[in-house]
């Protein structure tokens, strides 16, 4: 099976890098090694160091590569301010895939916010496999106690691409409604990211448009939740 264009240009990277960095070895053949033994530069860059010394990469080299995901990761999140704003789905969307930029394990994040949207704290809730996501509702409800936030959005990548919802994402999801409405905090959706793609529950219809807005009827955050965020003007200088 042939790679697909963007593994092709992972690959190439990874040869421009090691020609800057050995540009007396033969670096060709090296990469040719790595492309025939991983399916996917994903799969190389998850690969343990241990693993890709033995295939040749220097103990250096190959620590270089493996962090070179998660340095992804903090280049893409560095376009936000610490606590941005997310008080709109396409700003919570486009800072949940910068959250989960190339990341091939799932993990489970709960967003909580204060009554204007901005975010307060972004809690790792769980790490599970790359078929599963584990959810403790107890845990969310303790947390949104624990940071006064007055709105939450829970959300979770999809390592396999999958865009559509499992049965128990839909379930999970329902369930903290009704867990949070007791307790006077609004669920405002839950997202599920894909590559660079983020998936609403709310927006999608997957649960009932009804049980989102009776939470919290007077909150602007949770009517709004579904508009385009307004243009902010420039500063004057």
């Amino acid at each position: 099976m042939s790679a697909s264009p963007r593994d092709e240009r992972a690959f190439q990277a990874i040869r421009a890098l090691l020609d800057h960095l050995h540009p007396k070895a033969d670096n060709a053949a090296l990469v040719a090694s790595l492309r025939e033994h991983f399916a996917s530069a994903d799969a190389l860059f998850s690969a343990g160091p241990g693993v890709l010394e033995r295939l040749g990469l220097s103990s250096g080299d190959a620590l270089l590569l493996g962090r070179l995901p998660e340095l992804s990761r903090c280049i893409q999140r560095g376009r936000f301010e610490a606590r941005p704003q997310l008080a709109h789905l396409p700003e919570a969307g486009e800072y949940l895939v910068a959250l989960f930029h190339g990341l091939q394990v799932e993990r489970f994040y709960l967003l909580c916010l204060n009554e204007r949207g901005r975010l307060i704290e972004r809690v790792l809730m769980q790490e599970g496999t790359s078929d599963t996501a584990l959810f403790s509702l107890r845990r969310m409800l303790a947390e949104a106690i624990r940071t006064d936030a007055s709105a939450l959005v829970i959300s979770h990548n999809h390592p396999s691409l999958t865009l559509r919802p499992s049965q128990d994402d839909v379930a999970c999801t329902a369930d903290a409604i009704r867990a949070l409405t007791a307790v006077g905090i609004p669920l405002l959706d839950h997202i599920i990211v894909a590559g660079r793609q983020a998936v609403s529950l709310r927006q999608n219809g997957f649960v009932p448009a009804h049980l989102w807005l009776r939470q919290c009827p007077d909150l602007r955050l949770l009517q709004n939740w579904l508009e385009e965020a307004p243009k902010r003007r420039p500063r004057r200088q």
